[in-house]
Parts: structure tokens; sequence; C-alpha cells
């Protein structure tokens, strides 16, 4: 079985990742799935989540990723998503006022509350939270 497997991560304004990693594990919009070298072919539409690979080093990345596609094949793996951030490039003030105001909106909710917009800015916040306090 082969050790590696390419993996690609991609947002409109930049490459994150273009190397070989041991293995990838995707927030699919229906759960979290792995992919590994020589995978079964797969098209999975993302959801909210953290994103991570276990370079060839042993090193594990993290990445918070929102929206987008995956493309898994036996030797790669093509990550194509909205947005994606790196652990230190997350403001955690700005992301725990979010979180705040998104539990809010959920917690008292009005007639112009748009709750599945809320629980998908909880959902973004929390795990922006999650993956800046792992650094």
């Amino acid at each position: 079985m082969s050790e590696s497997i390419a993996f690609a991560l991609v947002s409109p304004d930049r490459s994150l990742f273009d190397e070989q990693v041991q293995e990838v594990t995707i927030p699919a919009e229906t759960g979290e799935m792995q992919a590994l070298p020589l995978h079964t072919p797969t098209i999975a539409k993302l959801g909210v989540g953290e994103l991570s690979c276990t370079l060839t080093s042993g090193v594990r990345k993290r990445v918070v990723v929102s929206g987008g596609f995956v493309e898994v094949l036996p030797e790669k793996v093509t990550v194509l998503v909205r947005t994606a951030e790196l652990p230190e490039e997350i403001d955690t003030k700005r992301a725990e006022e979010a979180l705040k105001r998104a539990e809010k909106m959920l917690l008292h909710p009005d007639d112009d509350t748009d709750v599945q917009r809320a629980m998908l800015a909880f959902a973004r916040a929390s795990v922006r939270l999650k993956v800046a306090r792992h650094l």
C-alpha cells in the first residue's frame, strides 16, 4: 500500500497546501470523512469545520474551512473551499464576539432572525476558536 497521497487545498484567493500527506480528514456536509492512499473515488460537498492532514513527517496541520467540494481519487485529494483559515490567521477576539452574537440570536430569536444563518455563524465561530486554541 502507498504510504502517502497528494493533497491540494485551494481557496479563491490562494493555495494553502500542495504536498504529499499520510491522510486527510475532511468536514463533509454529511459528516467527517477520512481520505487515505488508494481511497475509493469520491466527490462530496463540504460543510463548515476543521480540515486536518498529517504530513509525511508526522506533523498534523489544521485549517478551518467553509463550503466547497472535495474530490478524492486513489492517489490525490483535491479540496476547493469558499474560505480557509490557518490557525495563526484566526482573530480569537473576533471569533469570540461572533460566537456570542450567534448564540444570542439562537437563544432569543425574533421575527427577523435567520435561524439557519445563525446556526452556520455559531458553527463557524466555534470551529475557528477550537482550531486557534490548538496552536
